[in-house]
Formats: structure tokens, sequence, C-alpha cells
């Protein structure tokens, strides 16, 4: 009879057991104090029925492991009853915690000194299906300073954290959110000792997939992140009140981007490494605008550029101006085609204007300087040298009456020496002064239509003397068609001073 007593005994225990161990992760608390009446009680049947100390203490550290399971502030003095019954203090739950684990969590430091001079692992890792944390995680999650102080003090770390967790760096930096195999990996937040943060997500502690950058300048960023870098598509607000969206590489605009200024400026098109480089617009607040290529940030190749007022330019650029060949159109019609050299007309081109005149020829600085040929719209015309924009130097005048100047020209005038030719063949070769003949020339009548001089001396064919104003003034000969001398004396207003043979 006792022995089958001794055998119910022992049954009876290890079901009150199995029955407290089952129940204790949804009831937890009710369970343990029932469980440690249990042990009471079992105590007492020891007493009469030889049931060593050893198994009670092997009850009391099953106990003290299931009540590990589920940390909560009431823990504590649970598993400190458990200890004195003789469960093993080094003993931990399913996945690892232990007590200090428990202490860290509650911030009792008297009690993580307990467990450190019973040497409890320190950096002993609770693992489960979500996370791999040390006593320290704990302390620095809870916010207990002293807890955390004390278990840094003794060597603590926070080993390799699965799951959601804070790191914390000597930097000053400070990360919180999910880890993989000690990586960070998912979402999370990382803050920047200068108060810089970035939200979003990481692959192998990598910034890696959508995010947002916002840093202590105030600028900011969201959109992809690849390798740590701003790379595919994203929107960065600069704290001066610009903005960019668009493609990234390598943390620079790069790809087809869009760019807003704060006072009204943008720009849609290519970038290469953070600069304007391809094909875009650009749209002044002003109401500028241009369309075409660029290189570095700046308007080069082949674009247009179209004026608020309304004129037009058409053509090659370098470093921002028109620098090349190109056509500029003005509001007021006339249109040049030609070489520009850093905004200006230099080099060769052709000038249209509104009321039908043409130059075609060389040009400075945007003014016509060199050789050239004018046309005007009633045909006169004419070929030779230009200085400011004035016929200046060698060059000659074409009358679309038949007549001709070629000779030397000053601020568009006549001036030096030349030829005039008169449509019906007469011909003067010498000096003029501001469009007149003036000084030493030649005059040849072959027609009948130099009337003057035929009446103030007949049968002159050939004059040679000076002028003034247009007309013989001075010492001058007469010569008849043969060549022959039939005058010589003073002139005054186109008349023989002296007796001219056959007037009286």
């Amino acid at each position: 009879m006792r022995h089958l007593y001794q055998r119910m005994n022992k049954i009876c225990f290890k079901f009150t057991l199995v029955i407290f161990i089952f129940f204790s992760y949804s009831i937890y608390a009710q369970k343990v104090a029932k469980t440690i009446k249990t042990i009471n009680q079992s105590g007492a049947v020891a007493d009469s029925t030889n049931i060593t100390n050893q198994k009670i203490k092997d009850a009391a550290t099953e106990l003290y492991k299931a009540a590990l399971e589920n940390p909560s502030p009431n823990n504590i003095n649970t598993l400190t009853d458990l200890l004195n019954r003789g469960a093993d203090i080094h003993a931990t739950s399913k996945q690892g915690w232990s007590l200090l684990h428990e202490a860290a969590f509650q911030g009792d430091t008297l009690l993580i000194k307990i467990c450190l001079e019973k040497n409890l692992p320190i950096n002993a890792v609770i693992t489960t299906s979500s996370s791999k944390t040390t006593p320290l995680y704990w302390a620095v999650h809870n916010k207990h300073i002293d807890a955390e102080k004390l278990l840094l003090a003794n060597g603590a770390t926070f080993g390799v954290p699965d799951g959601y967790a804070t790191q914390e760096y000597d930097s000053g930096n400070k990360y919180t959110g999910n880890f993989l195999n000690g990586e960070k990996s998912g979402q999370g937040i990382f803050y920047y000792a200068d108060s810089s943060r970035y939200e979003g997500g990481w692959e192998k502690s990598e910034k890696s997939g959508d995010g947002s950058f916002y840093w202590k300048n105030g600028d900011s960023y969201t959109g992809n992140i690849a390798h740590n870098m701003l790379a595919g598509n994203g929107t960065f607000y600069f704290a001066s009140g610009n903005r960019y969206e668009g493609e990234w590489k390598d943390s620079y605009e790069d790809g087809h981007g869009h760019f807003f200024w704060l006072n009204g400026d943008e720009y849609e098109g290519q970038f290469e490494k953070g600069e304007k480089s391809g094909e875009g617009i650009f749209n002044w607040a002003t109401c500028d605008r241009y369309v075409g290529h660029y290189e570095h940030n700046k308007q080069s190749g082949k674009g247009s550029f179209y004026f608020e007022n309304g004129d037009i330019y058409e053509g090659d650029w370098k470093d921002d101006m028109e620098n090349g060949t190109g056509t500029f159109h003005w509001t007021t019609g006339h249109t040049y085609t030609g070489q520009f050299v850093n905004n200006e007309l230099t080099g060769q081109g052709t000038c249209y204007w509104s009321n039908g005149e043409k130059y075609e020829g060389h040009y400075s600085k945007n003014i016509r300087a060199g050789q050239g040929k004018y046309y005007w719209a009633n045909q006169d015309k004419y070929f030779g040298n230009f200085e400011n924009n004035m016929r200046s130097g060698k060059g000659t005048y074409y009358y679309s009456d038949g007549d001709a100047y070629e000779g030397e020209w000053k601020n568009d005038q006549k001036n030096g020496e030349g030829t005039f030719y008169w449509k019906g063949g007469d011909k003067y070769e010498g000096h003029f002064e501001n469009n007149t003949k003036n000084g030493y020339g030649i005059y040849s009548i072959t027609s009948k239509k130099a009337k003057r001089s035929v009446s103030y001396c007949p049968k002159c064919k050939i004059y040679k003397g000076y002028w003034e104003d247009g007309v013989k003034s001075g010492t001058g000969n007469c010569f008849n068609k043969k060549g022959k001398l039939i005058y010589t004396g003073q002139f005054a207003k186109d008349k023989p001073k002296n007796a001219y043979p056959g007037l009286h």
C-alpha cells in the first residue's frame, strides 16, 4: 500500500506540473500562484513520502523557465520566489531568455548585479522568429538608463540583432528599425548625430528601396534609394525653395528630370551627373524660352531661343551664348543668317530688312565691318568695304538708273579718289569730298546731256582742272574731242573767267 501511495503521489505531481506549463502562456499570473501553492503542498507531502528535495528544485526550475516565457512587471517577485524554492538561476526560456534579460527588461539594477555575481552570461542572446537580442538591447529599448550604464560597464553588447531593434554608435548616430542576421534590413530610421535622418528601406545594412532623407540644412529627398545612393525616381526639395523631380543615379540628377526654381524658372529635360546635359527646355519666369541641347549645365549645341519680346534665335550655342551659325529673327521683321560669336553677329552673314534691303558680308560685334554687298529696295547696290556699319574704304556703288561710282568712301559718302560713270557715257575721275567733286579731277563728255559744260565751254569734251562743291572752280584746261587744248585759265562757278574761244 505504501509503495502504491508513493507512485500515486509522483503521478499527481507530474500531472500538476504539465497542467501548469500548458496554461502558463494565457493565464500566466493565475497559474503561477496556483503552482506555487502546489509546490508548498508537494513539499509537505515530501516530508511524509520521502520525495527528494532535488525533485522539488527540478519542478521549481521548470516553473521558472515557464515564467521567463512572458516578461511582465510582476515577473520579478514570482521568479525570486521560485529561486528561493531551488530553481536554477542559469535556466532560460525555450528561446534563451534569462533572468538577466528579465532584469534588464525591467530596469532592476539590483537584480542585474545579482545575475552578474552569479556569472549569468552578460551577452546571452534571446532568439525568436523575429529577433536576436541581448540584455543590453532591452535596457536601451525600454530606456532604463541606469541599467544600460551598468551593463555597458560590465562589457555588454547588442549582439546580433534580428527583427525590430535599436542600435547606437560611438559617432552619435542611431538606427531604429528592422534587422536580419545582424544587418539592417526592411524598414528603419537612421538618426545622424547632426540631426539629419533617413527613413525608409534597407537591405544588407545599405539604404535601399523607397525612402526619405531629411538633412540638417533643410534639404529633403523622397524616392528610390540603391546602395546608399539616390537612384531611380525621386523628388529633392531644397531648403532654398527649389525642387527637382526625376531620375537619379549615384545621388546625382541623372536621366530625365524637371527642375523648378523658386523664382518661377523651370527646366525639363536630360541630366547627367547633376548637370543639365542633352536635350531640354528651359522656361524663364520672364517668359524667355530655350529649346535645345545642353552640355555641363549650359546651352551648347543646336537650340532655339524665344525671347519675351518676340525675337527668335535658331542655331548653334556654346556656353549659354549664340556661337556658330544661326538665324536671328527680329520682331521688326528683319532677319540675319550667318555666324555668331558670344551673342553677337561676327563673321560672314546675310541680313534682310523688312523694307526689302539686304546685306551680305562681314560683321564684327553686330556691326557691318569689312567686305560686303548692300542691296537697296530701289535696286541700288554697293560692293565694297564697310566700317562701323557705313561704306568706308574702297567700294563700288551701282545706281538703279545705270550710273556708277568706283572709288574711296568714308562715313557712307564719296570721299577721296574715285571715278563716277554716267549712264550716257560721261565720266569723272578725281577727288571727291562728301559726295561732291572737290579738288582736282578730269571730266570726260561723250553725251549731249552735259548742257552746262557745252553752254559754258563750247566744243569742250575734256576738262582737266579743279572743282569746288561739284562745279569747275580754279585753274582748268579744256580740250576738244580730238584732244586739242582750246582753253586754259580760271573758272568760277563752272564758268571760265577769261575769254573763251567762240564766246564774247
